[in-house]
């Protein structure tokens, strides 16, 4: 009579909409839980009401109020975050009291970690959260005399010896990397007594749960190709976020495990540094997205929304069409503000997602933007359909950045649409180029396509 565990994760470089589809799924599970990363995952919900909540650590089901939402011991946890966010949650009338369970043996992202990673990770344009350095810590273990990886289990169990312990780690971080703080431990203290009662200290909670007939709908954060190991090094995230990953993170043997559900974009986007090989403009859209103002992107969502996006999507310059698309799909990282790279669906990449994770089931999200190529010069929909690195066709991902940087792109291109499809509720309802099209990525990748997204709303998916 034991339950079973699912994985939904994103196939591509973040923001397919993961959440959207977690929400949409969770009345059929018992547990959500989380299994990797931290507060540098942004996932957006929608409220009955119509309203957002975004979320970094939280998992997305906050809305079902019989659900159990669960942190991994995969996670790196901010103490402040998830203090914020309970707040945020409890407002909107969810309490969690009972339902949020975290790990005790999730490690704790320190104010040392924040101050590294501001100061170390501008290169590969991290959220600048302390995830980095937060999970180097896990792999120090000491430094010296000094426990480096905090849990929350150690500040459960002895909070006075080891907030000892995190103002020295931070004392020896500003003499090293010559950095100035003035923290008040006195606050992250009076914080953590907040948060406390939802630490378990039962590692097992998962396990018994499960064999008690409870179901898991384990939540991504990330993407499969952000992946520390499969991803580009060294444009990815910290952790593992493949759905192999869910299993050490999540808390729960892989004998439980029954299907992966991956989602992905009709409309590829990447925030960030990294390679890219359907990117509409190539290397001068990275450099663009990339460039920077003060603290922030130096073309932002306020400086875009002041471009003729009628004459850029009429462009025959990718680069330009590819702002208007941007435009059109708010294409902004949730977490960094920053401009998303646009690119055409990679169905190379795709395979490659799905082989490495065991994706049974998709759901392809933002089906909605593809009438916009109907204005565009080529009046088509392109779709990337196989890679030439050396002058030699593959059908794989490079294990090597630099080599992944090299691929050209071949691309094939199909009827478009012009209809608007986002108050469709029905796939009989869909225009036949969209279905050929479906048809064409269920034939190409092997895989069924479960839904699909025709607009931002909670209300706007198809289930086929």
């Amino acid at each position: 009579m034991a339950g079973y565990a699912d994985v939904v994760l994103g196939l591509q470089y973040g923001d397919e909409g993961k959440a959207r589809i977690v929400d949409n799924l969770a009345p059929g599970y018992d547990i959500v839980a989380r299994f990797n990363g931290g507060a540098n995952a942004g996932h957006t919900i929608e409220t009955k009401e119509g309203g957002k909540v975004a979320l970094n650590q939280i998992p997305s089901a906050i809305f079902y109020e019989d659900k159990l939402l669960y942190i991994g011991s995969g996670c790196v946890v901010n103490i402040e975050t998830v203090a914020n966010e309970v707040d945020k949650i409890e407002k909107l009338g969810l309490p969690l009291k009972d339902r949020l369970k975290i790990s005790s043996q999730a490690s704790i992202v320190q104010p040392h970690h924040i101050l590294i990673d501001a100061q170390m990770g501008k290169t590969i344009g991290t959220t600048k959260k302390g995830i980095g350095p937060c999970y180097a810590d896990k792999a120090y273990r000491m430094m010296g005399d000094r426990i480096v990886n905090i849990r929350t289990g150690d500040l459960y169990d002895d909070p006075d010896h080891f907030f000892g312990l995190m103002e020295k780690n931070l004392e020896a971080a500003t003499k090293m990397y010559n950095l100035d703080s003035n923290f008040d431990f006195n606050k992250l203290k009076e914080t953590f007594r907040k948060i406390r009662q939802f630490i378990e200290p039962d590692t097992l909670f998962i396990s018994k749960r499960v064999r008690g007939g409870a179901n898991v709908l384990f939540e991504g954060a990330q993407s499969c190709m952000l992946d520390v190991t499969k991803g580009s090094v060294p444009y990815v995230t910290s952790s593992n976020t493949i759905a192999a990953a869910a299993y050490f993170g999540g808390d729960l043997s892989p004998n439980f495990h029954r299907k992966t559900i991956g989602v992905a974009k009709a409309l590829m986007s990447r925030v960030g540094h990294g390679p890219f090989a359907s990117e509409f403009g190539g290397k001068q859209s990275e450099d663009y997205c990339m460039q920077s103002e003060g603290d922030g992107p130096r073309y932002g969502r306020s400086v875009e929304e002041k471009y003729d996006i009628d004459d850029l999507i009429k462009s025959e310059d990718e680069f330009e069409m590819s702002k208007a698309l941007r435009i059109l799909s708010s294409e902004y990282g949730t977490v960094s503000t920053r401009p998303r790279r646009i690119g055409a669906l990679d169905m190379v990449q795709l395979n490659y997602a799905i082989q490495m994770n065991g994706v049974s089931e998709l759901a392809i999200t933002k089906c909605d933007l593809l009438n916009e190529f109907s204005k565009t010069s080529k009046g088509k929909v392109p779709l990337v359909t196989s890679y030439e690195l050396d002058n030699e066709i593959i059908d794989y991902v490079p294990g090597s950045t630099s080599a992944y940087y090299r691929v050209k792109k071949h691309t094939e291109y199909f009827d478009a649409f012009s209809e608007d499809i986002s108050e469709l509720t029905d796939a009989s309802q869909l225009p036949q180029a969209l279905k050929d099209l479906l048809k064409n990525i269920e034939d190409q990748t092997g895989t069924k396509v479960a839904g699909i997204g025709v607009g931002p709303q909670r209300r706007q998916y198809i289930k086929f």
